[in-house]
């Protein structure tokens, strides 16, 4: 892997105060190298999303997931815990699964390999004519998670900080919005021919709505009337207050605690690097994103709901998720076109964009050289 040659003089616009403040320069979007020192230090150091609780409900449910290459598989075991394992036998590296359901044992379909719910090797038809084979040393791998309001993130490389403590303070901001308690529904997926960060800083401002959603955001969600509050932990939180009409549509009522700022209305939150998740009164929007080159990815948006939404309810805001990122999709792509283009360098933030600028110190502070 090359490493990027990154001088902190390129990046030292994007790090002025608000106000002063640029975007990174195009080369952070559009550079390979760049992306692969991301994989290294952003994506495998800290935490990612893997799953939602609600998607393994029972022992022995399992979902697969493919993550920067890693084959992994989340899974409820016999005692109830969540776990998550490389679904790769340790035999001949042959995928033990994919997709999702329920099973009672993990079993390799090319030499019958069988792994517990907990990862121990618990079969392996003719090894014991092996002289020293020791099943205990051809467990799964089990991969560190932790589980936070119902999300279960995963750190690849084992080494983050504890990610409760650092989130503690957003949890019980969002508290009132019950997030544990929704259940995740897959409503579209997406292949995304550009850069991760374009779709991040495109979900963390309202700024777009003025032009990108004028006709669905906009005229309830208001750009000049959100703000982003002041934090130093590693996410961002854009609230988005309604207006008169954006009352009738998001009913103060249906979540009692929340806070005057952010009922009725709806938040926009990213946990750095790229979990982002969208609570209103009613549903939570939740965008899985699953890097997989400088320009491409892949994106898995789930609408969670309360339990007894029904049906009708559900189907209404589905479609607004859809057509939603629908909307976004074209945005994304012509920024993507232009930053890859040569003649983009870099453009000042808005006043209304100061969660891209608290992103971009995150991002600047884990990737510029000096640590």
């Amino acid at each position: 892997m090359s490493k990027p040659d990154l001088d902190p003089s390129d990046f030292a616009s994007a790090l002025a105060p608000l106000g002063e403040a640029t975007t990174l320069p195009a080369r952070a979007y559009t550079d390979a190298s760049i992306y692969d020192r991301e994989v290294e230090r952003l994506f495998r150091g800290e935490w990612l999303c893997a799953a939602r609780i609600e998607q393994v409900p029972e022992p022995g449910d399992f979902l697969s997931l493919d993550l920067l290459g890693d084959r992994l598989v989340v899974v409820r075991d016999r005692e109830g815990a969540i776990r998550v394992l490389s679904r790769v036998c340790r035999h001949r590296a042959a995928e033990l699964v994919n997709g999702s359901g329920n099973t009672r044992s993990f079993q390799c379909p090319y030499h019958l390999w069988t792994y517990g719910l907990d990862g121990r090797l618990v079969g392996a038809p003719h090894m014991d004519a092996v002289p020293g084979f020791d099943p205990a040393k051809c467990s799964l791998p089990e991969i560190r998670s932790e589980i936070w309001e119902g999300f279960v993130f995963v750190n690849l490389d084992g080494r983050a900080e504890p990610l409760a403590p650092r989130l503690a303070p957003l949890g019980e901001r969002l508290a009132g919005y019950r997030m544990g308690e929704l259940v995740a529904e897959e409503t579209a997926t997406f292949d995304s021919p550009f850069n991760w960060k374009v779709l991040v800083d495109n979900f963390m401002e309202a700024y777009h709505h003025i032009a990108t959603h004028a006709d669905t955001l906009e005229p309830i969600l208001p750009a000049k009337r959100s703000h982003v509050t002041d934090d130093e932990g590693p996410y961002s939180v854009l609230v988005m207050p309604t207006n008169e009409t954006g009352e009738a549509v998001l009913p103060r009522q249906s979540l009692p605690g929340l806070s005057d700022d952010q009922q009725p209305g709806l938040v926009a939150v990213a946990v750095f690097p790229f979990h982002l998740f969208a609570p209103g009164p009613r549903t939570m929007a939740w965008y899985q994103l699953l890097p997989e080159t400088v320009d491409r990815f892949t994106l898995r948006i789930y609408d969670c709901v309360p339990e007894d939404m029904g049906a009708e309810e559900r189907a209404q805001s589905h479609e607004l998720l859809r057509v939603i990122h629908g909307q976004d999709i074209d945005a994304c792509e012509a920024v993507m076109a232009g930053l890859s283009s040569g003649r983009f360098e870099r453009g000042p933030l808005a006043l209304l964009e100061k969660s891209i600028w608290q992103f971009n110190r995150w991002w600047c502070e884990r990737m510029l050289p000096g640590d």
